[in-house]
């Protein structure tokens, strides 16, 4: 069964809590116009709170690789998740511990994500409008076999989750707007009830 993070953490009372579940990591949003940005002091705060099994994630949309370097090694990152428009060659700048996020719509065409293989971790396919509570088509990415291990997220809430699981097998499930008493406060309820429900794994 998938391993489960959560993102769009805001609160240090929420990621301590949720540390105690078995999950995989947990994410924190250092875009600015996000309702769920946290300044980096209290990312560093938190992450040197959390045990060393959980994996703390980054995630950052258009800035520039002096930025998120520095805000890697400041809040001490494992990985970084990039949801804009940031080149392969972005990517391999940033060295290891990418995840690469791809917006699915209508529209999509699997073949962009071909040219990042080489140079990330994982991929996370996504909705469009991230943090939106809204899936995206999971019929699109059904079926492909991707080489490097993949993420879901995108409107994942205990109601759909086995739905999704029937078409995707994916590396790690990636919580959020689905688990959330309203933006950036998470319900620690919620989020076990989702693990209980795929295995606790």
């Amino acid at each position: 069964m998938p391993k489960v993070k959560v993102c769009g953490i805001k609160e240090k009372s929420d990621a301590l809590l949720l540390s105690e579940l078995p999950l995989w990591a947990l994410g924190f949003i250092l875009v600015e116009d996000s309702p769920r940005f946290i300044p980096p002091e209290k990312v560093k705060e938190i992450v040197c709170s959390l045990p060393s099994r959980i994996i703390k994630v980054g995630v950052f949309q258009n800035q520039s690789i002096e930025e998120v370097e520095k805000l890697r090694d400041f809040c001490g990152f494992d990985l970084i998740q990039l949801h804009g428009q940031e080149s392969p060659a972005f990517c391999e700048k940033l060295g290891k511990g990418v995840i690469k996020t791809f917006s699915v719509g209508e529209d999509f065409n699997v073949t962009i994500v071909e040219e990042y293989l080489p140079v990330v971790d994982f991929l996370l396919f996504d909705s469009k409008k991230g943090g939106s509570g809204i899936t995206f088509p999971w019929e699109k990415i059904k079926g492909i076999t991707f080489p490097k291990p993949i993420i879901i997220g995108g409107g994942l809430k205990e109601e759909n989750i086995w739905q999704c699981l029937s078409l995707l097998h994916p590396f790690v499930l990636d919580l959020n707007s689905g688990v959330e008493v309203y933006p950036g406060k998470k319900d620690g309820i919620k989020v076990k009830r989702i693990l209980e429900k795929i295995g606790g794994k």
